[in-house]
């Protein structure tokens, strides 16, 4: 995986703790800053090693408190941080962490997204069911036990109907807003203080290719185009970008902070979706939304600072070009890269960007931006003009102001950065890659059926300890933290057969290989939780398990150059244990 940014907010608790996002709350206009919006986020104290880092619940078992609940912090933030305030992510002294606290990664397939199918409701919905005694109850959507919610405060969600969840799957609207529509911070502040600037971007469709040809604005890079694009050409997604500022204007925001929003998916059609999410009873609460199918329209960019040199052929000579001289500052940031939320930063220095390289939209993978040919450029090499050197203090993601500040911009995109699937000379092998696979395995291989298997039993979704739980030891990612490695199980079904797919989670120093297996019983779980238990002892080397004629073992390399190949190689080993297995009959 290509390393991250370090992204640190000032705000967030600096101690020794790791602190889990339990939800966003409120949102609310900050009238003496340039009228920028916050948004509450709640902060809980979480650890690894009595696993309260999985426990999104209010009450435990018997129905008191837990000590947690009651440290929960609520730290208001810019809205322009909207992209990387995921529910379910990890902070230690303000830094984010790579790890997780929601580790059932979901692929939800085939979901249809329509008027018929999704309904806007609150976290405070209740639905009716059955007791044990056959007479008909009452109970909220969201029990406490399995993720606290606050009744005086309900947020809107969206709920979809799906056959594999009686009560539907939910999605609350901000994690809606933060995925399709402000996956960036300049889209962040568009979505909800300017909606009506995207009316001045100018575009048009070519009749005979589709393809959408858009004049972007300067400040908006050429990714945040397909995001623009699919806005401006779609009437579902423009109402649903609308209804977001309407439904905040709608209750008054600037009286009364609200967390009852309202917006819709930006298409209607089948879509898969791989979400972390809760398994709640008949119903599974999305907590952070990772992945989408849906489709974006082929895009044309023409944009005013186009950099680009001119045609040869067509190109003016240098001596008849302008002289382009802009003014700017520059800026230093000396080590002081921390986003804080007090002051305002300064418009007139250029944008610290921080791309996060996520892959949200599988359709955007490898896709190309087409820029139409320049017959010529009219301006000579830009110069600078530096005015003076600003000694930043630290970073802002807001709306910026035209004062004296020492707070320089910063931006952060979360959506796809570069069709690096493509580019890079082998995959890494991380769990991304493998589900993508998984994915591939079932849509494009007919005569298979393939999921990723999320288990209810912890002796599967982690590596097993093999000493004692305050020992350091190879079952640990990090023995310090006592994180443990996570597993992932794919299930791949063929011809009346299932096969398995492991992968264990590697440090950064380490390369594990993928194995496939084949258990000869019924009872999978309870020897795929052995067999875990035998790799961990062997330090997640495949090839010293001992051999069993009851457990068939092959692996493959991440050498592969792209999913699809993956996934071939994947089919081909289950097919060579198919015809061994045939010809053992």
């Amino acid at each position: 995986m290509d390393q991250q940014p370090v992204i640190e907010i000032a705000e967030f608790p600096h101690d020794n703790k790791l602190w889990r996002i339990d939800r966003l709350g409120k949102i609310f206009s900050q009238l003496k800053n340039n009228n920028n919006l916050f948004i509450e986020v709640y902060l809980r104290p979480v650890n690894f090693h009595d696993n309260s880092v999985y426990n999104f619940a209010r009450f435990d078992n018997s129905g008191r408190e837990i000590p947690e609940y009651n440290q929960l912090k609520k730290i208001p933030v810019n809205i322009g941080l909207l992209p990387i305030l995921r529910v379910g992510s990890l902070w230690i002294k303000g830094k984010l962490q790579n790890n997780k606290a929601v580790t059932d990664i979901v692929t939800l397939k085939n979901i249809e997204i329509n008027a018929n199918t999704v309904e806007i409701i609150n976290s405070n919905y209740k639905i009716k069911y059955l007791d044990s005694s056959g007479r008909e109850q009452e109970c909220k959507l969201l029990l406490q036990k399995n993720f606290a919610t606050d009744a005086k405060v309900p947020f809107s969600c969206l709920k979809i109907q799906n056959e594999n969840y009686k009560n539907g799957i939910i999605i609350p609207v901000i994690e809606i807003i933060r995925f399709y529509y402000a996956c960036s911070t300049r889209l962040a502040h568009l979505t909800f203080s300017n909606p009506e600037e995207i009316t001045k971007i100018s575009y048009a469709i070519d009749n005979e290719t589709d393809k959408v040809v858009i004049k972007l604005p300067q400040q908006y890079t050429d990714q945040e185009a397909f995001i623009l694009a699919r806005i401006l050409t779609s009437d579902i997604a423009l109402s649903g970008f609308f209804q977001i500022k309407n439904s905040l204007i709608k209750i008054g925001f600037n009286e009364q902070p609200t967390t009852l929003l309202s917006t819709n998916f930006p298409f209607i059609n089948s879509t898969n979706l791989v979400v972390r999410g809760i398994k709640i009873v008949d119903r599974f609460l999305v907590t952070e939304i990772c992945s989408c199918s849906a489709p974006f329209p082929d895009i044309s960019v023409d944009r005013n600072n186009d950099n680009r040199k001119g045609d040869k052929k067509t190109d003016i000579p240098d001596d008849e070009k302008k002289e382009y001289r802009r003014e700017g500052r520059t800026s230093s940031l000396k080590g002081n890269s921390i986003i804080q939320n007090q002051y305002e930063s300064d418009t007139c220095v250029s944008t610290l960007q921080f791309d996060l390289n996520i892959n949200c939209f599988s359709d955007l993978i490898g896709k190309k931006i087409e820029k139409p040919k320049k017959p010529f450029n009219e301006y000579k090499a830009q110069k600078l003009v530096i005015n003076e050197q600003m000694n930043v203090t630290g970073l802002g993601a807001d709306l910026g102001t035209w004062g004296q500040t020492t707070i320089a911009p910063a931006s952060i995109s979360t959506f796809n950065t570069q069709s690096e699937k493509h580019n890079r000379d082998a995959l890494a092998a991380t769990f991304e890659n493998s589900v993508r696979a998984i994915e591939h395995l079932n849509e494009e291989y007919s005569n298979i059926q393939a999921a990723i298997y999320m288990s209810s039993s912890p002796a599967c979704e982690f590596v097993p300890l093999t000493d004692s739980a305050h020992k350091a030891q190879w079952s640990y990612l990090v023995s310090k933290t006592k994180t443990r490695r996570k597993v992932l199980l794919g299930k791949i079904d063929y011809k009346d057969r299932t096969f398995w797919l492991i992968e264990i989670q590697a440090r950064k120093s380490e390369h594990f290989v993928t194995a496939i297996i084949y258990f000869e019983t019924n009872d999978e779980m309870k020897y795929l939780g052995q067999l875990l238990y035998v790799l961990a002892k062997k330090r997640g080397i495949w090839d010293k398990i001992p051999k069993r004629t009851s457990l068939q073992i092959t692996t493959l390399k991440h050498t592969h150059k792209d999913i699809a190949s993956f996934a071939r190689k994947i089919s081909e080993k289950v097919f060579e244990f198919t015809n061994n297995l045939d010809f053992k009959k």
